[in-house]
């Protein structure tokens, strides 16, 4: 299969050829239909974060189709669709049995301690795994495990009611993955902003964000 690999800090990424990974037990082989490009993936190369063992496939945010199941995989099948959480985790230490796999002893992330997306294949733990819905298109799907769930998480963290106000520091892709667009004031003029989902927006110099996002 052909991968694209980062092999040195500071290089441009490489296409490799490489065999077709065969899952374990508990693991599924998954046929990628989409991988997003994650800033952090220009800072692993950039090497202002750590990434190990070089050379690895980058890539963590991924969906596709199961094309192989372990034997010891239950509740999914070859064919589905699904996207895939980034965090491979034991799913048995306290930290997992708490919910929190984000802590988990023996975790690593794809595309950064692990072979990620950037592949035609990837193999991770069937556990790391959900159904992505007819639909949603691969594209969302990639980005859903990633951006999206940083909403979401974020947004059951503050534990917040309906009805109730919110304020956002930053009004780029993770702050409106959670909705199709966010309102707010800008908290210098006050004045009211809409800024649709995934636009990147740019201020010139002397310009209002109320005129950059028209």
């Amino acid at each position: 299969m052909k991968a694209i690999r980062m092999v040195q800090v500071g290089q441009p990424l490489e296409m490799h050829e490489l065999p077709i990974p065969e899952p374990g037990a508990q693991e599924a082989l998954v046929l990628v239909k989409a991988a997003g490009i994650c800033h952090s993936d220009a800072h692993y190369r950039a090497g202002r974060s750590r990434v190990e063992p070089l050379p690895l496939t980058l890539g963590h945010e991924v969906a596709g189709v199961v094309a192989q199941v372990g034997e010891a995989v239950s509740g999914f099948q070859v064919g589905e669709r699904v996207c895939i959480h980034y965090m491979l985790t034991c799913g048995h230490c306290e930290y997992c049995d708490r919910g929190q796999e984000q802590f988990c002893r023996r975790g690593k992330m794809i595309g950064k301690y692990a072979n990620g997306g950037y592949a035609e294949y990837i193999v991770v733990p069937a556990r790391s795994l959900f159904h992505l819905p007819d639909e949603i298109p691969f594209e969302q799907g990639a980005v859903l495990m990633c951006s999206s769930a940083t909403a979401l998480h974020a947004l059951r963290k503050a534990r917040l009611a309906a009805g109730e106000s919110v304020r956002l520091t930053g009004l780029m892709s993770i702050s409106t993955s959670d909705r199709p667009q966010r309102t707010g004031r800008n908290p210098r003029t006050g004045e009211q902003i809409t800024i649709p989902a995934g636009r990147v927006v740019r201020i010139a110099p002397g310009a209002t964000l109320k005129s950059a996002v028209k």
